[in-house]
């Protein structure tokens, strides 16, 4: 199994929030499309004989594409790999890009799952926060999705906002949840340097949410959707049975994947590498007969990768393996994991289910704590 990650950087506005790689160039999407079928053609055999289990498209804004953009990339998406019949295709989207006509193209294209960037349900706070869309464009777009062929539905939320508290947060949650939403994807206001949002709160024109607001905001999301039925699967993740983002498992379970696109990451046990981050030096390297792609390459140590186990486990419920740790790594990484894991244990945290060691409900919260600890 691996997966594909397609990188669209682009986007009408920039969320004050968002630290991820994108602009507005949106002139540039004809030719950048153009590039990525190219940087595929070129590194298709990143992932040596692997079906695709997962083809993501994440950005930026991935719902700007059009039609035809859309259908020149899985030409050659199914030129250069081989796509299992049951893969799991998501495509982030934007509320004020979607239409019924838009929305029964992409589910014609063969993509099964859409990741709709709702964030909050307050049209000031949606202003304030530089999103492109009103609530009331929400609510359309939900009913397009609701019309349409597609059944696998995520949202993602935005919580621990100062101007939004408990009592909004619960009201949003029962507006949502008259639609058919299978998936749930709930983020704290990270406050990233460098972005718009950090210098706002540097210069005193925003203000932070306390430890307070953040535990109860997301103990009100926890309770609601537990009872409607949603397994938290990760810290930040719940969904109903049999819906979980096979795109994020694989991530977490470390399965290799190939990124194409600005400033996207690839993955193959041994090594990460990761594209540059300019779109116009990315096309231009992209547009000759040969083609290359600029990237840098880190070869993954037996520290770096125990360490990336550690982490990434502790962001779910299937836990950490004993068997996996002594059978993969050396005596001194082993003895460590023991005695801080003893160490754990003592304290009372985790569940110790023959090999697996499993994080408690409450130790999801604490996870990077608890990885600090045990990382080597």
């Amino acid at each position: 199994m691996a997966g594909l990650y397609l990188h669209i950087p682009f986007c009408n506005k920039k969320c004050l929030y968002c630290d991820f790689f994108s602009g507005n160039q949106l002139y540039l999407i004809d030719n950048y499309v153009d590039a990525l079928i190219k940087e595929m053609s070129l590194r298709h055999e990143y992932i040596e004989d692997s079906f695709l289990d997962t083809i993501y498209f994440g950005g930026g804004t991935p719902s700007l594409l059009s039609e035809i953009h859309l259908a020149k990339l899985f030409s050659s998406i199914h030129k250069n790999f081989r796509v299992r019949s049951d893969a799991e295709i998501t495509i982030e989207c934007n509320p004020e890009n979607i239409n019924m006509t838009y929305v029964d193209y992409l589910f014609s294209m063969g993509i099964n799952r859409i990741s709709l960037g709702i964030q909050f349900l307050n049209n000031a706070i949606l202003e304030k926060y530089n999103r492109n869309h009103s609530k009331e464009v929400i609510f359309d777009a939900l009913e397009y999705i609701e019309r349409s062929s597609f059944s696998n539905l995520s949202v993602d939320l935005i919580y621990s906002v100062p101007e939004i508290d408990q009592k909004e947060v619960s009201l949003s949650l029962n507006q949502l949840f008259n639609y058919n939403i299978k998936h749930v994807s709930a983020y704290s206001l990270t406050i990233a340097s460098d972005t718009q949002l950090f210098w706002k709160i540097k210069a005193g024109i925003f203000k932070e949410n306390n430890e307070d607001q953040f535990l109860s905001q997301y103990q009100v999301i926890y309770d609601f959707l537990v009872a409607k039925g949603f397994k938290q699967y990760e810290i930040s993740n719940f969904a109903l049975e049999g819906f979980y983002s096979r795109h994020n498992l694989a991530y977490w379970n470390q399965i290799p994947y190939i990124g194409v696109g600005v400033s996207s990451h690839s993955y193959n046990h041994k090594s990460r590498q990761w594209n540059h981050k300019n779109i116009k030096k990315y096309i231009r390297d992209l547009s000759g007969s040969e083609g290359n792609v600029c990237y840098e390459v880190e070869q993954l140590s037996n520290n770096q990768i125990y360490n990336e186990y550690i982490i990434l486990k502790l962001r779910t419920f299937q836990g950490l393996s004993r068997n996996f740790i002594s059978s993969n790594f050396d005596y001194n990484i082993i003895n460590h994991f023991d005695t801080k894991m003893k160490l754990l244990k003592n304290r009372g945290h985790f569940i110790f289910e023959n090999d697996l060691i499993i994080p408690k409900e409450s130790d999801l919260v604490i996870s990077d704590f608890l990885a600090d600890i045990l990382m080597y």
